[in-house]
């Protein structure tokens, strides 16, 4: 993750504030990870994304659509950063491609993923 991330002009990449609720989850009560989610909120400032209505409502449109295909719905946090991706017209950077995946939002994992099949433009950051 760090050697791709580290060839990228980090101000093309943007985060959810879904990103720093779970960067809570488990950790609320340590004032380390309070710290460090707060300087990672800094560090973003205004490319933290917001979850608006119209990500909520594409966020159903596309669990309906998995459910339908496959019987079972995303988890919400995957189908809200999916939506949130595709509305922005951005890849979805994430270790957990099997929630993510079936939801139609081009997903990178810098873990698994060869990063000369997901070119970034150097100027904005999107899909060329």
């Amino acid at each position: 993750m760090k050697a791709w991330a580290s060839v990228h002009d980090e101000y093309t990449f943007h985060i959810s504030v879904l990103t720093l609720a779970e960067y809570d989850k488990g950790n609320h009560n340590l004032s380390r990870y309070i710290a460090a989610r707060d300087a990672l909120a800094e560090r973003f400032g205004v490319r933290v994304f917001s979850v608006d209505d119209e990500i909520v409502r594409r966020r159903g449109r596309i669990s309906g659509e998995v459910k339908r295909a496959s019987g079972h719905a995303p988890p919400v946090i995957a189908a809200l950063l999916a939506a949130t991706a595709i509305e922005y017209d951005l890849y979805l950077v994430t270790r957990d491609v099997k929630d993510t995946k079936p939801t139609g939002v081009m997903v990178f994992s810098p873990w698994m993923d060869d990063a000369r099949m997901f070119p970034l433009s150097p100027r904005t950051g999107r899909r060329p």
